[in-house]
């Protein structure tokens, strides 16, 4: 059953006064004036990152609809000691948004690209919700790129049985009607992204007028929503990964928000016990981004992970 709430934003599209913004880069990010964007390029696109720091290599990995912004509260603390990139997944943040099929594969595939053209050869992934996802992808298709595996309330391969918060049922319920996915999307203002962004914190003042701002300025940019449309209706191939998890030989942490509202921490759970050489770690009054909600509780666990031999 189709709820009403859900269909009403698309009867309210032809409606909105918003309009879809180009593509424009800034020079810094305005959440660390210190970073300056940069870019690389793609098998037929260009990928924006920011790096900071000397060491081996981390890249961080962000989430559906988010962009690199989500790591703001990782990037000083892990630079002390390690050279960080925070890349903005293909379709997503800064980067380019060709109007392509988004497959899990071809994430993972771009990824592997983002790696190649900024010269890693080998680094630590980590990952947060689908960046997760991308993360344990890389390490079953590419493992030799891979040294070790951060995974933050991540995606787990049967991901669209998984998800629990209302924004992502919503989009699950109406995946197999032509165009309503997309046109879901496309109807989202300021004030119902704010209630998607509230779904990922346990503390919902954190999500301030200007955290919202950030956000919808880049759900805005053209091409966003083919991207994210195109991401959903191809999630449930991540499936075929499903088998090779138990496969991976990368020490693994799993942290895990114990407030998730997306994914519960049983998800968290499962992948600890498939996952064959990792540990878990839980967050308690975090949701699914605790990176960025309860960064003292997170980066500690970071980086005590880091410094132990692999």
């Amino acid at each position: 059953m189709i709820h009403l709430r859900g269909i009403l934003p698309i009867l309210g599209l032809p409606f909105r006064s918003e309009r879809s913004l180009p593509l424009v880069r800034p020079d810094r990010m305005d959440w660390n004036s210190s970073l300056s964007l940069q870019t690389v390029q793609g098998e037929a696109y260009r990928l924006c990152y920011v790096v900071k720091g000397v060491g081996e290599p981390i890249v961080l990995i962000h989430g559906y609809g988010a962009g690199m912004w989500v790591w703001e509260k990782q990037m000083d603390a892990l630079a002390k000691d390690y050279q960080v990139f925070a890349v903005d997944l293909l379709g997503h943040g800064f980067s380019d948004r060709p109007k392509i099929e988004y497959t899990p594969e071809t994430y993972v595939r771009s990824l592997k690209c983002f790696m190649e053209g900024v010269g890693i050869e080998k680094a630590v992934l980590i990952g947060n919700s689908m960046g997760g996802g991308i993360a344990w992808g890389m390490a079953v298709s590419f493992p030799e790129r891979v040294k070790k595996l951060i995974l933050i309330d991540a995606a787990p391969p049967d991901v669209l049985d998984q998800v629990q918060n209302d924004s992502f049922r919503m989009l699950v319920e109406v995946k197999d009607l032509p165009l309503f996915p997309y046109l879901l999307i496309a109807s989202r203002n300021r004030g119902s992204l704010k209630g998607v962004l509230e779904e990922c914190v346990s503390d919902r003042s954190l999500i301030t007028r200007e955290i919202t701002d950030r956000a919808f300025q880049l759900l805005r940019i053209r091409g966003t929503t083919w991207a994210l449309a195109s991401t959903f209706r191809h999630a449930t191939e991540a499936l075929r990964f499903k088998e090779s998890l138990s496969l991976i030989p990368h020490p693994t942490l799993v942290i895990w928000g114990e407030q998730d509202l997306i994914f519960p921490v049983t998800v968290g759970e499962r992948l600890h016990r498939i996952i064959p050489r990792s540990i878990l770690r839980t967050i308690p009054q975090s949701g699914h981004i605790p990176m960025w909600e309860t960064p003292e509780a997170v980066n500690p666990l970071l980086l005590s992970f880091l410094r132990e031999e692999a």
